[in-house]
């Protein structure tokens, strides 16, 4: 074994055993490369570090149809400290956002829990639907801002719809307010002015058919979690 003390090389490879991996310099880059020169290697640390502001992804795209690079950058401005983000340790819900704790912990969580966003959950309602239709959990401390039932095809009979929870089938939306046999098209708003509760509730529609065999509606809830 002899240890070399080398200045460098007169070529632009270096090679790492008989047949093994290489190190080159072109166009003013060094990339790992196979035993072949034909294609990149990996290359691992137990630390990588960048001293510019970007990362690049698919560095050597085409730069055309689907190939492209992505760069992930740092911002120019506005940082005053180091950070550190910390990834979930799953895929997470669909649906679900990135969240953080404020100290780099990224999580996921349902968006429906972010303050001062309105959302609109909308849920089928059919001719021969059941007598309680599951709609949605409203989350805790929302505030119902309206709930619409929206006519798409008009039901015939005497069918009655109301909205609410258990225990309050009408807390929402009341059989008075709203008339299934109106014509297609016909779009009923109540704004139900309830307060919020302190914990997450599952709504329900109260349906009666009253003989219908044809109907199709709509009921849409848009809720907000004030600040």
């Amino acid at each position: 074994m002899r240890f070399l003390d080398l200045r460098g090389t007169l070529s632009n490879l270096f090679r790492l055993g008989l047949g093994g991996l290489q190190l080159k310099s072109t166009g003013g880059k060094i990339r790992a490369r196979n035993a072949t020169d034909d294609a990149d290697a990996p290359l691992v640390g137990s630390t990588i570090a960048a001293s510019g502001d970007s990362l690049t992804l698919n560095e050597d795209a085409a730069g055309a149809g689907e190939d492209w690079t992505l760069t992930i950058s740092r911002p120019s401005t506005g940082m005053s400290q180091a950070l550190n983000f910390k990834m979930p340790a799953n895929y997470g819900t669909a649906g679900f956002a990135l969240t953080t704790d404020g100290a780099g912990n990224l999580s996921w969580a349902s968006s429906a829990a972010a303050t001062n966003l309105e959302a609109t959950d909308t849920t089928d309602l059919a001719f021969n639907s059941t007598g309680t239709v599951a709609m949605f959990q409203l989350p805790a401390d929302a505030v119902v801002r309206l709930v619409a039932i929206v006519i798409d095809t008009a039901f015939d009979g005497t069918p009655s719809l109301s909205i609410g929870v258990t225990g309050e089938l009408s807390r929402y939306l009341g059989s008075t307010q709203v008339d299934l046999t109106a014509a297609a098209g016909t779009t009923f708003e109540v704004d139900p002015s309830a307060a919020a509760e302190a914990t997450a509730q599952d709504l329900i529609a109260t349906y009666s058919a009253g003989g219908a065999t044809q109907g199709a509606a709509r009921m849409l809830v848009s809720y907000v979690i004030p600040s």
